[in-house]
């Protein structure tokens, strides 16, 4: 009898060791669990802004060269048919007009080349007063037009280099994931331990539980 009391009471002391520990553990793999999956998520997120952002600069690199193609040949469509019409009517200042065309034309070569965003904004400034010109000029002849849509385009294009260009100095995400993937990979360490030693413990705990239901007194 005395033999049973006896190990009854180790087995307890020893179950309560187990229930201990498991308390100790559980209650910091929580925590670990809940920082692990928040760091996870951060890592998802970087890279995912990461690949968003370069694919976004990809678009805009060859958008703003396009657009300005766009706006040069819309522009040579609005000039050919008021030349054309100037031409028909005999309009004394057709020549003030293939001239205004000339000077656009220079300018929207340089747009082609221009890298330097202050360059590039004079430049369309230049364009946008001679496109004013240009419907001053037709409307002596009794024509009535607008640039409007070639400066639209023009002013979408230089958006879309600015957005470029704020893109591109944007902090690299680089630096940020590495820190977040170091900072995973030490809590990994922790909480797989943790998670070891819990499956452990709880594995002892349902031993010593049976061995105690097994003990029977006479």
């Amino acid at each position: 009898m005395i033999e049973i009391i006896e190990s009854n009471r180790l087995i307890e002391q020893v179950i309560d060791k187990h229930n201990g520990f498991l308390k100790t553990f559980q209650s910091e793999f929580s925590d670990l669990d809940g920082k692990l999956n928040a760091a996870k998520e951060q890592s998802v997120a970087i890279k995912n802004e990461k690949d968003s952002t370069e694919a976004r600069i990809t678009v805009l690199n060859e958008k703003y060269y396009l657009l300005f193609h766009q706006a040069k040949k819309l522009r040579e469509e609005l000039f050919n048919k008021v030349i054309e019409k100037m031409r028909t009517a005999k309009a004394p200042n057709i020549q003030d007009i293939m001239r205004i065309s000339g000077k656009i034309d220079e300018f929207e070569k340089r747009l082609q080349n221009s890298k330097n965003i202050e360059d590039e904004e004079k430049i369309i400034v230049e364009i946008k007063k001679l496109l004013y010109d240009f419907e001053s000029e037709a409307r002596k002849s009794g024509l009535i037009v607008t640039g409007k849509g070639v400066v639209d385009i023009l002013n979408e294009a230089n958006s879309s280099h600015k957005e470029l260009i704020s893109l591109q100095n944007k902090p690299k995400a680089d630096t940020g994931a590495r820190e977040v993937d170091k900072q995973i990979i030490e809590i990994e360490g922790r909480h797989s331990w943790l998670k070891r030693r819990i499956e452990s413990h709880n594995n002892a705990l349902a031993y010593w539980e049976k061995q105690k239901g097994g003990i029977k007194v006479d």
